[in-house]
């Protein structure tokens, strides 16, 4: 991940920008005041929400989009966030922009929401997003899962693919500005996969959403599949 991540450093902000529509929908959603920014990338989302008043802890793998945050002076600590739990814990968790599917099988996406589940507060919020996989793999054609919208402006081209390998991994290409050609492995993950290992791990309340406007999630047409769920725990019986 880190090879990758490195590569698009430079051009992260122009690639993935923090859109009005991000900090309406957590000016909504963040509950309480300690935060876990899970894949903070370059510190866009941590920065904002330390604005509006919350206490927020931010990590990342990557050096590289580390130093970039350093330089805008946010600090993200180098953590793998499968070690959440050496964290303290948080009424929030956040882990946004696809970072979820980095993980390398889903044994370790399933230890990761239980780590999460066991540093959140009681009352606590979990945020997921990542891209709706079940979209590409309905349109499969061979190897071939489809194109990613084209990111293009002023500052950058970024033109993404997905490709399926044998084991069933989703190989993700970029290029970035017709230059740096680069690959990343994902381990794909469906809506009812997500939301069963949820439910059984004990959040409650789980609401699903097709993008960051809060439009209801369609497995067939969404891009993105965000999710929002509660830990909640039955008070101790009394004597």
């Amino acid at each position: 991940m880190s090879q990758f991540y490195n590569s698009i450093a430079e051009k992260y902000d122009d690639i993935f920008p923090l859109s009005p529509a991000h900090k309406v929908f957590f000016d909504a959603e963040v509950h309480g005041k300690t935060v876990l920014d899970v894949g903070a990338g370059t510190g866009n989302l941590t920065a904002y929400l330390r604005a509006q008043g919350y206490d927020v802890t931010a990590i990342d793998l990557s050096k590289a989009l580390i130093a970039q945050a350093t330089a805008k002076d946010i600090e993200v600590q180098e953590l793998n966030m499968l070690a959440i739990d050496t964290l303290p814990m948080f009424d929030t968790i956040i882990n946004i922009g696809n970072t979820l599917p980095h993980l390398n099988n889903k044994d370790e996406v399933q230890t990761f929401l239980k780590k999460a589940y066991n540093q959140l507060t009681q009352g606590g919020k979990l945020i997921l997003q990542m891209v709706n996989f079940e979209k590409y793999f309905a349109q499969k054609e061979g190897n071939f899962l489809g194109n990613l919208p084209l990111i293009e402006n002023e500052k950058v081209k970024f033109e993404r693919s997905y490709h399926l390998n044998s084991n069933n991994k989703v190989i993700f290409r970029t290029v970035l500005d017709e230059t740096i050609a680069n690959e990343e492995l994902l381990q794909p993950i469906l809506s009812q996969e997500l939301t069963r290992w949820l439910s059984q791990i004990g959040f409650k309340d789980l609401k699903l959403y097709g993008n960051f406007k809060k439009e209801s999630f369609n497995p067939e047409t969404s891009m993105a599949l965000i999710v929002t769920c509660l830990l909640y725990t039955s008070p101790s019986p009394r004597d």
